[in-house]
């Protein structure tokens, strides 16, 4: 939170995910603070294109938020910066929405056809707030499904450590 891209990074996060889907400040600090987590800032030359909130286990790596700075969308950007990631951890989880919307649609095929591919687990994410129900997502996976035990591990390194629920 000291990095003087932190205001601008923050910007992005809630300019690109719905209240339902981000940290309140408190669990934001608490996420940093996590040796398991990785908040990057991405540029291209200075320019500021993105952010991800990732973490890091023994078996796989997941991202919790990518976004590219809205200016900047549809330029490969988003593209490059998953292919970086990708490279270094074998397998990587993260979630998308329900398929309700061509958006979610759209999204699913950028995702496919970077090599995720989608898994048929019923997964709910923890609340990001106290009142508000947990949200069915999609569970995607590169570079192959996860088994059964793979999700569970993720499943329950989800609800205990990145969102420290009991």
């Amino acid at each position: 939170m000291d990095s003087p891209w932190f205001a601008e990074v923050d910007a992005l996060y809630e300019r690109a995910f719905p209240l339902h889907e981000q940290r309140e400040p408190d669990a934001k600090k608490s996420a940093l603070a996590n040796e398991r987590y990785a908040l990057l800032a991405w540029f291209d030359d200075h320019q500021f294109i993105g952010l991800t909130g990732s973490w890091c286990f023994a078996e796989y790596s997941y991202i919790e938020h990518l976004a590219v700075n809205d200016k900047l969308r549809s330029q490969g950007y988003g593209k490059r910066i998953l292919n970086h990631l990708l490279e270094q951890q074998p397998l990587t989880i993260l979630e998308i929405d329900p398929l309700t919307t061509e958006i979610a649609h759209k999204r699913l095929r950028f995702y496919q056809s970077l090599g995720f591919y989608e898994n048929a687990w019923p997964h709910f994410h923890p609340s990001y707030h106290e009142g508000m129900e947990d949200h069915q997502l999609i569970v995607l996976s590169y570079p192959q499904p996860v088994s059964a035990a793979q999700y569970q591990r993720f499943s329950n390194d989800l609800r205990h450590v990145v969102m420290e629920k009991e």
